[in-house]
């Protein structure tokens, strides 16, 4: 059975569920989408704990009797058994982020920069980046990514159920980030250096660049 059709048959079974059995089965959801276990197997457990929720529940049994008095202790063994993520993959991973952002940002600067030489005889800003743009591409790209996923963790559409309550103080701190990264950026963006930069040299770099991302992080 695809993941997919296991989220679809869950979320099925999770309608038959009390609301306090749903809400104690969501707990659970959320932290085996948020474990180091493989989306595959997480869905199998999380299946088969469904059904098994739904069984005992008809025979006057509650989640808490059926998994323990915490959602996440039933799937613990099983986490805790999954090995991390080795060093050179974290690594992998962390440089695939930057290397495709920059790779979309050489694009848009060719592709745009060759209309613009096109329709105005000019390639304009298209034809200009400076280093503070590479650097806050390549590391933004990173932040965007690890909130992106965070986010999906805990929220995916109609397959995962929301989190509870509203972390005021998370968004506050990543205002305040985000704050004195455009006021550091827009002091830094006088200092560092602005490079021309050709919209074919762009569309060069854009096809390197796609093909190392093939060939460095996309191996099977």
């Amino acid at each position: 059975m695809k993941v997919k059709d296991m989220i679809k048959e869950n979320n099925a079974l999770r309608e038959q569920l009390t609301p306090f059995n749903r809400s104690y089965f969501e707990d659970m959801i959320l932290a085996m989408r948020a474990s180091r276990v493989d989306a595959l197997r997480t869905e199998e457990l999380l299946l088969e704990a469904a059904k098994l929720l739904v069984q005992e529940q008809g025979k006057g049994r509650n989640a808490k009797q059926i998994f323990g008095e915490h959602p996440e202790d039933y799937f613990r063994e099983i986490v805790e058994s999954v090995p991390p993520a080795p060093a050179r993959s974290k690594l992998s991973y962390y440089l695939m982020i930057p290397w495709a952002a920059l790779t979309c940002l050489f694009g848009v600067l060719g592709a745009f920069g060759l209309l613009f030489q096109w329709t105005t005889g000019s390639s304009g800003i298209f034809s200009q980046v400076s280093l503070f743009t590479l650097i806050a591409v390549g590391i933004g790209s990173i932040v965007v990514i690890e909130l992106f996923m965070k986010w999906m963790a805990a929220l995916s559409d109609s397959d995962t159920p929301q989190t509870k309550g509203f972390d005021l103080k998370g968004l506050s701190i990543y205002i305040a980030i985000a704050a004195v990264v455009i006021f550091v950026g827009t002091y830094l963006d006088t200092l560092l250096p602005v490079f021309s930069i050709s919209p074919w040299i762009s569309l060069i770099i854009f096809a390197v660049g796609a093909i190392g991302l093939k060939v460095l992080f996309m191996k099977r």
